[in-house]
């Protein structure tokens, strides 16, 4: 007669298996911030517009001279670039910037009349 051992061997095949433990672990460590001992110092620039319903490339020409002239900085010159339309600020997605130039890449065009701020934000080390 076979002996059958009370501890029979098993065969798990699945692809994970998963097991639950109760256990807390804590880990230590510690963080070390550089805080600069002054206020950063930045230069900030806006170029503005306004849409005339029509077009989704704006350069140089089209700045509101009243508001400044120094046109559409390079971006590699710049830390930040923020756009808004019509008060609104537009996801990074939807703009490209270069020297000179603003190109749209949405399908619809801003509304005739509607503000376009193109802010530039450059900090100082």
């Amino acid at each position: 007669m076979k002996r059958i051992s009370k501890y029979q061997k098993h065969v798990i095949a699945v692809p994970k298996v998963y097991d639950w433990i109760n256990n807390i672990s804590t880990i230590q460590f510690r963080v070390t911030f550089n805080i600069p001992s002054r206020v950063l110092q930045v230069d900030t620039y806006q170029y503005n517009a306004i849409s005339d319903g029509v077009k989704t490339v704006y350069t140089n020409e089209d700045e509101l001279k009243e508001y400044g002239n120094r046109g559409i900085l390079d971006p590699k010159q710049v830390s930040f670039i923020n756009l808004f339309i019509n008060g609104v600020l537009q996801p990074e997605t939807l703009y490209e910037v270069q020297e000179g130039r603003l190109t749209l890449k949405t399908a619809d065009v801003p509304t005739k009349g509607a503000p376009i701020v193109l802010q530039f934000i450059t900090i100082k080390v």
